[in-house]
């Protein structure tokens, strides 16, 4: 990746991506730290909640932009890690509506690296597959699953 383009630093997830040891879990971790200072605890009304899903879809939208502007001939390079950040904002959607919501926001990390790495239900179809769609989606299932995981639990252990 071309350092000096400013989108590669998107795509590395401002730096996590270059992490020479799991670049993912890195990039989600990135993810975590800025859902935690920026989003954490903040979300409490209706409109809080939509402005968040709409930052997310954008975000998305923005990975489907860089992908192909930063990544070369190589599919899904492991520092490519926009993909993890929006998973993992997804896997914290349900956390605005939790008691005790930062241990469900641990909960949602090692959810969300758990469905990422194992890829089950779906998730390695879009794997397999080559171009920015189908490297954001198996993360975004990934990030979805995690979601309905942490709301299923939390019914139970809330």
């Amino acid at each position: 990746m071309n350092l000096k383009n400013p989108l590669s630093w998107l795509s590395l997830g401002f730096g996590s991506g270059l992490s020479p040891v799991a670049p993912g879990t890195a990039g989600s971790l990135m993810a975590l730290i800025i859902y935690y200072l920026f989003f954490f605890g903040s979300l409490i009304n209706w409109l809080d909640n939509f402005l968040f899903l709409l930052f997310i879809v954008i975000s998305f939208l923005i990975g489907l932009y860089i992908y192909p502007r930063t990544v070369e001939k190589e599919n899904d390079p492991g520092s490519y890690v926009w993909d993890e950040f929006v998973g993992m904002w997804i896997a914290c959607l349900p956390l605005a509506f939790l008691e005790n919501s930062f241990i469900w926001l641990v909960i949602s990390f090692f959810l969300f690296r758990l469905f990422d790495i194992w890829k089950p239900l779906g998730i390695k179809f879009f794997d397999k597959r080559h171009g920015a769609l189908n490297v954001m989606m198996d993360d975004v299932i990934a990030g979805f699953y995690s979601g309905v995981l942490v709301i299923f639990l939390s019914t139970f252990f809330q």
